[in-house]
């Protein structure tokens, strides 16, 4: 009977110490750049190259794919130790590039703006395609600059061709009179 009752106070025992087991998990670590990007680095400068499968929605508005997927302060946070006064970060995409400058406290002081053959928006396209028609659109470039968030100049580089003539036209989107046409026969 002793040992039953001894048996039975260890097998107790035991299981109340496996019970108080802790277990430790793994340190979880919170970025300031929540997609799978590769990042350079050179100074105060960080690029950092967004893979295709988001390179539309980067291209349709790169401020707001940024301010979506770019934490400023956890990346100060990271690289505060450095004591930059300034931080100039490029998010680069396959067709262009987007360059913020940051205040040291995360104030998004300018940005500018470069794409190549990208999508032109509706009624521009159908502005170009009534005053060319019969000419193609061989390739395009979008620039634009800003301060903070707001974007003061835009311009769309436009180079089209019908048969062995070639234009290149300059588009403001925000012109009333759009296009500036300076041709290449």
């Amino acid at each position: 009977m002793k040992t039953l009752i001894f048996s039975l106070l260890l097998i107790v025992a035991t299981s109340i110490g496996h019970a108080q087991k802790i277990t430790e998990l793994e340190e979880a670590k919170v970025g300031f750049a929540p997609l799978d990007v590769e990042v350079a680095e050179d100074g105060n400068s960080f690029t950092y190259t967004v893979h295709e499968s988001s390179a539309g929605e980067f291209v349709k508005d790169p401020i707001a794919f940024m301010k979506a997927n770019f934490d400023i302060q956890n990346f100060i946070a990271s690289y505060g130790d450095r004591d930059y006064d300034s931080y100039n970060i490029t998010i680069r995409s396959g067709q262009g590039y987007l360059l913020a400058d940051f205040d040291k406290e995360g104030e998004l002081v300018r940005t500018y703006q470069k794409f190549n053959n990208i999508v032109l928006p509706l009624d521009m396209r159908r502005e170009l395609y009534m005053a060319y028609k019969g000419w193609n659109m061989t390739e395009n470039k979008y620039i634009a600059s800003g301060r903070g968030e707001l974007l003061e100049k835009e311009m769309y580089k436009i180079k089209i061709e019908n048969g062995n003539r070639s234009r290149n036209i300059k588009l403001d989107p925000r012109a009333v009179d759009r296009t500036s046409v300076a041709s290449k026969d």
